[in-house]
């Protein structure tokens, strides 16, 4: 999917505020009418999951308000892939057939 159909922008109002301020944001995973979760680029490295309120995705984190209008076409999931570096083979442990553990 190309990237510029996973940027938007999240409203955000602080607990205690009356306005919201603008953040762009990117899509990382879209459940269509159920959620989508965002990650805001200057506010933190977490995802934020905004749940499908019928215009609008809105949040809520600790008494402060997210909400964002993002329409896309299908359900998608833009999660990075984490692949091993041809370190370390792994270790294999074998489990101990009796129930007393041995000396070492």
């Amino acid at each position: 999917m190309d990237e510029s159909k996973l940027n938007t922008t999240v409203r955000y109002k602080a607990k205690g505020n009356k306005t919201f301020k603008k953040y762009d944001a990117l899509v990382l995973e879209a459940v269509k009418e159920d959620y989508i979760t965002v990650e805001v680029k200057s506010m933190s490295d977490s995802p934020i999951r905004l749940s499908w309120n019928d215009p609008d995705f809105t949040g809520d984190v600790f008494g402060n308000k997210f909400e964002c209008s993002y329409e896309f076409e299908r359900s998608f999931t833009a999660r990075a892939v984490v692949t091993s570096d041809g370190g370390a083979p792994s270790e294999r442990i074998k489990r101990k057939r009796s129930g007393y553990p041995s000396p070492r």
